[in-house]
């Protein structure tokens, strides 16, 4: 996935279309949306706050009150009703149409008809004085994710769901990070941005580029239109020629499992272009699919972690139902004259399915290697990956295999 230490988020050359068109950044946990007007005044859509406003010699918020027909009322009167919180200080009377709310103007518990609820809140009006090219930054809560699925003959497909604020047609950027706002980072810098002068076409790129500093660009899905506050959306579909299921079985020095215990299951796919994918896998969830009656259906759900182009997709499955294993710690001995420690292993695998299954050995430890190992049993390409610091086995089973691993460390370099 790459990186930007300055969130790009225009192209170089803007015109004046473009310059009239919106711009929409959903973060992990924030909606970002920018607008530029010459208007004297703007109406902030419902859900959002302002962040700033350059291109103007001032400008000021005032609230702007919907008329609509109310009476007031003393709250003591509906102690003993039912009520539902609709919003802060809006309350629905259960089995009525009737809907109590606190009225700041009057300072006075008004109730209206439900059909007045919307006119009920305020809305926030921006007023600007002598607006040139004026870029309004406003903010709402918003979030994405991206979610996966893959099915048994190597479909792969990459999804993302958006959830925000509708704002119509938009320029809509997806960043991988947390917004995390600081007075350092964002508030103190847009301040000075705000008393820039919106002069030419390229005072917007600049301001649109250094609005949001040391943030990560991720995706660039062009201009669509932002119409529900929920999205989801085809990024791309692959096909995957191979990938690799394995009976994953990690252990340290330490362990001793007497008992017959689950493997899990690891799906294992090269995220290269020879292997039919070679894209960016951002953390997201995945829907494995499986097969009945000819029919595929979703019925695992997964996780993905960042994974690059050229690096190991890793899924994890959970428990195998087929492949059980068990380690018997027969010996460990501290071997003082060669300031070492010498552990004794039997690690039993059995193979429950008429399927033969890949089993995967691994142990990570400074300064470990292997200093003998016997296998016996029904197994087939034994690859030993080994290395010193890392146990790494690979092997196919066909129903049980016994391995006998005296492991060696040093205990002082």
């Amino acid at each position: 996935m790459k990186k930007m230490l300055v969130f790009f988020m225009l192209i170089i050359c803007l015109s004046i279309t473009v310059l009239s068109e919106n711009y929409t950044f959903v973060f992990k946990d924030v909606q970002l949306f920018y607008t530029v007007s010459n208007d004297t005044s703007f109406l902030v859509p419902d859900g959002f706050d302002v962040l700033w406003v350059s291109g103007v010699d001032s400008w000021e918020l005032q609230k702007v009150y919907q008329h609509f027909p109310f009476k007031i009322v003393s709250w003591e009167d509906y102690t003993q009703k039912f009520i539902e919180a609709i919003d802060e200080d809006v309350y629905k009377i259960v089995g009525t149409n009737e809907i109590l709310f606190y009225n700041p103007q009057l300072s006075q518990w008004c109730v209206t008809d439900e059909k007045n609820k919307d006119k009920i809140q305020p809305s926030t009006q921006i007023l600007l004085r002598n607006p040139k090219n004026s870029v309004i930054a406003l903010r709402a809560r918003g979030s994405w994710e991206v979610i996966y699925e893959m099915k048994s003959d190597g479909t792969f497909n990459k999804n993302v769901q958006i959830k925000g604020i509708p704002v119509g047609p938009t320029n809509l950027y997806l960043v991988n990070e947390y917004l995390n706002l600081s007075p350092i980072d964002y508030v103190e810098s847009t301040k000075l941005l705000s008393g820039t002068r919106m002069a030419s076409e390229g005072d917007f790129e600049m301001v649109a580029k250094e609005a949001i500093l040391s943030q990560t660009y991720t995706m660039n899905l062009g201009k669509i239109n932002f119409q529900n506050s929920l999205i989801n959306y085809r990024i791309s579909q692959n096909d995957i020629l191979s990938y690799e299921d394995r009976n994953v079985i990690n252990f340290s020095l330490y362990s001793n499992i007497p008992n017959y215990t689950k493997t899990r299951i690891i799906r294992h796919i090269e995220n290269a272009k020879y292997n039919g994918l070679g894209i960016e896998l951002p953390s997201g969830q995945i829907w494995i699919h499986e097969e009945f009656d000819k029919e595929s259906f979703p019925i695992k759900l997964a996780y993905i972690s960042d994974t690059p182009v050229g690096d190991m997709l890793k899924i994890n499955l959970g428990e195998s139902w087929d492949v059980q294993y068990k380690i018997e710690k027969m010996s460990d001995v501290e071997v003082k004259s060669q300031n070492s420690r010498i552990v004794d292993f039997l690690i039993t695998v059995q193979n429950y399915s008429k399927d033969r299954q890949i089993v995967n050995l691994s142990m990570s430890s400074p300064n470990i290697e292997i200093d003998k190992m016997q296998i016996e049993g029904n197994y087939q390409n034994l690859k030993n990956n080994s290395e010193k610091g890392k146990i790494d086995i690979n092997f196919v089973i066909i129903d049980e295999v016994k391995i006998r691993m005296t492991i060696k460390t040093v205990l002082k370099e």
